[in-house]
């Protein structure tokens, strides 16, 4: 078990008291131990307790804990993880470990959890509604992460083990079979995108900003839906992401100040695009005048009418109608974002790095990962491109 950093108190007598945390009850109060010493300065105290400290961790010492894991969840990572944690995601750790992990190993000490164990648990998951099907994977490691973080949690912020045994923890790879995603579907072609944009003419102006907004930004659902007026920058032909709102099951849509994977994100835009917006908006101040209505604190673009923001799965509903009315393709909404990446990596004049910092990934395996083989349209640039190298009359 590891030690908290200790202190150091000088008493009347004169002399030292050091004290170290190591570990915590069953009812999550901290445990500590103390020594009296004598020490010339307050500065070699502090080597007294350090040198402490080492032969603590290296020869060990008396652990009474009893903490279950279903205790620890229940009473200290419940509380701790809302403070880490974007709400969604807590949410979603939170049903994982209550439906599939505290059954198995609720009643086990914390500590006594092993690497194997977990394995074993993670690749025996079935579907609930189906126990005799398979979990993907991308199911079960999600239940891992969830894991994952319930451990980092009383490693980081309670000190009650030495290391997660999550870490390190690797799945088998996916069969051939496995890898095409269900309810994934192919970004359009660029065939797909000109019918795509041809009849986005006909649409209303409602429809036809959502649909640009989410190909020309490339953002997600959650950040369209956060996106207000404010954040269009017309001087400088830019928008600016600094929020989303996040629907949890249950509960009222909320706003949220950041990014998945940052703070805010500035997307350089079409001027095209811009006078898109500007029609939209003009259009909205009019409604609100014929409603008589106050210019809300949060003027959200997509939002409802008196300032309210929107589920962001409403964005999918408008998507999904005019795909209907378009007899298009179907694919869900966020395979917008998945296009616009595909249509910009297929670009050989753009630059990858380019790209990534357009989509805001934090990593750029992310976007290459991602999207370097989704149109068809790029491979054929890839084989152009060697045929002028090797081909000499092309040369």
């Amino acid at each position: 078990m590891a030690i908290e950093k200790g202190t150091v108190e000088k008493l009347p007598s004169g002399k030292f008291r050091l004290r170290v945390t190591v570990g915590y009850n069953e009812k999550g109060n901290p445990k500590r131990l103390s020594k009296t010493i004598s020490a010339a300065s307050i500065r070699k105290a502090y080597v007294e307790l350090d040198e402490w400290i080492e032969d603590l961790e290296e020869h060990g010492y008396e652990d009474m804990s009893s903490i279950t894991f279903e205790y620890f969840f229940e009473n200290m990572w419940k509380k701790q993880a809302k403070l880490l944690m974007e709400a969604r995601t807590f949410n979603d750790y939170k049903t994982t470990v209550e439906t599939r992990v505290l059954p198995v190993f609720g009643s086990k000490k914390l500590t006594e959890i092993k690497p194997f164990e977990i394995r074993d648990f993670i690749l025996s998951q079935k579907k609930i509604k189906q126990p005799d099907e398979e979990l993907s994977r991308e199911s079960k490691k999600r239940i891992l992460s969830a894991l994952s973080s319930v451990f980092n949690i009383a490693l980081y912020e309670y000190r009650l083990i030495k290391e997660n045994p999550c870490t390190g923890l690797r799945l088998p790879k996916k069969q051939k079979a496995d890898r095409i995603k269900k309810g994934v579907q192919q970004p359009y072609s660029l065939e797909e995108l000109h019918n795509l944009f041809e009849k986005l003419e006909n649409e209303t102006l409602h429809v036809k900003t959502v649909i640009l907004t989410a190909f020309v930004t490339g953002a997600r659902e959650g950040e369209i839906a956060a996106l207000e007026v404010k954040h269009f920058l017309f001087d400088t032909n830019q928008v600016k992401f600094e929020q989303r709102i996040i629907k949890i099951p249950g509960k009222t849509s909320e706003r949220y100040d950041g990014l998945k994977n940052g703070t805010e994100l500035i997307v350089d835009v079409p001027t095209y695009y811009l006078e898109i917006i500007q029609q939209y908006i003009q259009e909205r101040i009019e409604q609100r005048k014929q409603l008589n209505l106050a210019q809300p604190k949060h003027d959200y673009l997509f939002g409802h009418i008196d300032g309210k923001p929107i589920n962001p799965s409403a964005l999918y509903g408008v998507w999904r109608h005019f795909v209907k009315r378009a007899d298009l393709r179907m694919i869900r909404f966020h395979d917008l974002r998945h296009t616009a990446a595909s249509f910009l990596v297929a670009n050989p004049a753009i630059p990858d790095k380019t790209v990534q910092e357009h989509l805001g990934h934090s990593d750029y395996r992310t976007t290459m990962n991602m999207y370097v083989h989704s149109i068809q349209e790029s491979k054929k640039t890839l084989v152009d491109a060697v045929e002028d190298m090797i081909n000499p009359k092309k040369q």
